[in-house]
């Protein structure tokens, strides 16, 4: 198994954090980029696992760091 390292951060609260707002229903420390490392077979494995718990359909933006 290998780690691979995300960074993850709420698109629209980080929007509500530029304009001096709070979004509704999100915590801002979602506007900031978390970081969380994943232990997976496969860089898609830990992709499919971050993707999974932080959707992009619910305004989640993943990024691999390594």
């Amino acid at each position: 198994m290998s780690t691979y390292v995300f960074s993850v951060y709420h698109a629209e609260a980080r929007v509500a954090l530029k304009n001096n707002q709070e979004h509704p229903h999100i915590s801002m420390r979602w506007a900031q980029p978390c970081r969380f490392a994943i232990e997976a077979e496969s860089s898609r494995e830990a992709e499919n696992c971050i993707t999974k718990k932080y959707p992009r359909e619910k305004g989640f933006v993943t990024k691999r760091l390594n």
